[in-house]
């Protein structure tokens, strides 16, 4: 999943950090000087003119068509997703959890302050990225990361931030208190959309999930990543490898502390740790440095690389944005230029509890602290 950004930002603004380039028409004309060109033979000069500007019509023309060609080849979320009644909804519970030294809390001793002042401004544009944890043949389950991809074109910067799926947090709806991944399970974009936007005071403006053999394609056809490895993490992935893809390659592997060239198998195993070192909090900043290195190689990519991304990915996406609103964002993307991404983390450090609940080992969030460090962070232009 972290791999969207890098093809979406790529795509949208290769060979765009050099020397801009612009062509500007301005054209009038009225019944006289029509009649006077019928009466006049036109001078060369103003023939090539009409047909260099003819051409660049032509060009945007085409290219406008290309833009809406390439972005069909997404898949178009449903309008209205199937959805997991409040009735039947689960509760993903801890084999360990009875060994953990977390308080074990009761639902009704959980208080969580939800809002309705969700924070938006036609300058700032929220996508989130969302990487499915499921496997071939099985239908929706849990989001297996979230990333929010803030476009800010006021300040000119792309921020992006890592939601922790172990957050425990209100469901919108009838639905109890729950995991945060839960909710795209049980209502898809619409639900999670929802319950990051009540529970943490900022507006989604569209949603982009790819499933993992996305990941490695995109990860393989730029030609691998060079990630540097604790001995802890490279030993645990010779041990257990990409076990959800492919075990027989992952027997072959021969990682080492120091820096690493990994393949698309090996990358996705390396964002997906969650046993080495602090849990799912260094597994989320894995998945942002994994991001991180890819777009830096498909910033230096040519053109035949990035049209075979396309092709190949694509069509693995699933996306509720519409083509007119994805253009808008491309030239968001274009304007704010090719600096550098910041990165960031929810729950921030001492906002949050560990804690059982449901038998579930979760996050206990302070959400108004965590609300306001967001709405600092990705609108610091409308704070006082």
């Amino acid at each position: 999943m972290v791999i969207l950004l890098a093809v979406f930002y790529l795509f949208l603004t290769h060979k765009s950090s050099g020397k801009k380039k612009g062509v500007y028409i301005l054209m009038k004309h009225n019944a006289k000087d029509n009649q006077d060109i019928q009466k006049k033979k036109l001078p060369l000069v103003v023939k090539i003119v009409i047909g260099f500007l003819t051409g660049v019509m032509v060009v945007c023309a085409g290219t406008f068509g290309y833009l809406q060609y390439t972005f069909s080849k997404m898949n178009k979320a449903e309008s209205t997703q199937e959805k997991v009644e409040a009735q039947d909804e689960t509760f993903e519970e801890d084999e360990n959890e009875g060994t953990s030294d977390a308080e074990v809390l009761q639902p009704d001793e959980v208080e969580l302050l939800t809002t309705s002042d969700i924070m938006k401004d036609k300058d700032v544009v929220n996508i989130l990225l969302i990487g499915q944890d499921k496997r071939s043949g099985e239908g929706r389950a849990r989001s297996d990361s979230m990333i929010l991809a803030t476009l800010n074109k006021k300040d000119k910067s792309i921020h992006l931030t890592s939601f922790m799926r172990d957050l425990y947090v209100e469901l919108p709806g009838d639905y109890s208190p729950n995991r945060l991944n839960a909710a795209y399970q049980f209502g898809g974009m619409e639900l999670l959309d929802a319950t990051i936007e009540s529970n943490f005071g900022v507006s989604i403006d569209g949603n982009i999930e790819v499933d993992f053999s996305g990941f490695q394609k995109c990860v393989d056809k730029v030609g691998g990543i060079d990630i540097e490895l604790r001995q802890n993490e490279a030993d645990f992935l010779n041990k257990r490898g990409n076990w959800d893809v492919n075990q027989e390659s992952a027997n072959t592997w021969q990682l080492k502390a120091g820096m690493n060239h990994l393949t698309g198998e090996q990358a996705l195993a390396f964002s997906r740790i969650r046993y080495v070192g602090n849990s799912d909090y260094e597994r989320t900043e894995r998945q942002r440095r994994v991001l991180t290195e890819v777009f830096k190689k498909v910033k230096s990519s040519d053109l035949k690389t990035i049209m075979g991304l396309i092709d190949e990915l694509f069509p693995l996406l699933t996306t509720d944005i519409s083509q007119t609103d994805m253009m808008a964002y491309a030239v968001a993307v274009l304007q704010i230029g090719t600096g550098d991404i910041q990165s960031d983390r929810i729950p921030i450090s001492g906002s949050f509890k560990d804690a059982i609940v449901r038998k579930m080992e979760v996050l206990v969030p302070d959400l108004e602290l965590n609300r306001r460090h967001l709405q600092q962070t990705l609108y610091p232009h409308l704070q006082e």
